[in-house]
């Protein structure tokens, strides 16, 4: 409850006082701002930090981000959750493509692929790529039923929010959605570039020792193997959890240990792809661990 208040005294405070801001500056605090309410997101939807669903709703409903409703990020994860990981044919979070496209993509396409499993390609256009992939699965969903009203809602309440916090207070619309939106999710995908490969054996989450401040900003997410095992688990007691089921050995025989924090992880795939991009569990997929475009 004090990080919920926190954030958005923090968040009232940056958006009330911008012009005294430096753009430079309150586009940095957004972008922090904006990859704290992902991980605050992904607290609510998991039943935190009242026992109540409707107010952890509520809150998550206010659409400070714009381009995704809480109703359908809560659908989908939970089915993350409940999937084969990794599996792009199940899991609704894969960044796996089935054998099939692969095959069926051109030198250039492939390449491409393999971009999007680098640390630039992940966290440029692999960002406004995956907002527009969810948005074209939304849109192909619509007509089965059952997701209209909560777009409709979600709409609503942007259009409101976008008249108040541009028209009103002023906040430059680019700072804001560059720095919240587009930045807030580059945090997100980040977290997210090595929490979940497709071994054969043992766990398919991973493990990131993160510093302070990320694991802050992360809400400890960054021991994903810890928080796939028990999924319900508050964000503050994942630590002692971790080590109790001793998480830290089971994800170096399994998706993989990263001791040296996000550091590591950007070093080691800087240039180098973090996975082959066909996922290597499915039927007709190259042998595991294949990186070139053939």
């Amino acid at each position: 409850m004090a990080l919920l208040v926190g954030f958005f005294a923090a968040w009232l405070a940056l958006v009330l006082g911008h012009r005294a801001i430096p753009w430079p500056l309150q586009f940095v605090a957004f972008v922090l701002l904006g990859g704290l309410w992902m991980s605050l997101g992904h607290e609510l939807l998991h039943g935190h930090p009242t026992g109540w669903n409707w107010v952890n709703t509520a809150i998550g409903f206010l659409p400070l981000a714009f381009w995704l409703p809480f109703n359908r990020y809560k659908a989908l994860h939970i089915k993350h959750h409940l999937s084969d990981l990794t599996d792009p044919e199940d899991d609704p979070e894969s960044f796996y493509v089935a054998p099939p496209r692969w095959q069926q993509a051109g030198p250039w396409r492939r390449r491409f692929f393999l971009f999007l499993r680098t640390v630039p390609g992940r966290l440029t256009v692999g960002v406004p790529r995956g907002i527009l992939r969810f948005w074209r699965r939304e849109i192909r969903l619509l007509s089965g039923g059952g997701i209209a009203l909560p777009w409709a809602l979600h709409i609503a309440a942007s259009v409101a929010l976008g008249w108040w916090l541009f028209g009103v207070v002023g906040v430059n619309p680019w700072v804001y959605v560059l720095g919240f939106s587009l930045g807030g999710s580059a945090c997100t995908q980040l977290r997210s570039f090595v929490e979940h490969a497709a071994v054969a054996e043992g766990t398919r989450c991973a493990v990131v020792k993160a510093s302070p401040p990320m694991a802050l900003l992360y809400l400890n997410n960054n021991l994903h193997h810890t928080h796939h095992a028990v999924p319900d688990l508050e964000w503050y007691k994942i630590p002692a959890m971790h080590r109790a089921l001793g998480s830290d050995a089971l994800a170096d025989a399994g998706a993989g240990l990263y001791s040296g924090g996000y550091l590591e992880v950007v070093r080691t795939y800087f240039l180098h792809p973090f996975c082959q991009p066909d996922h290597p569990l499915s039927p007709g997929a190259r042998p595991y661990g294949s990186r070139g475009i053939a």
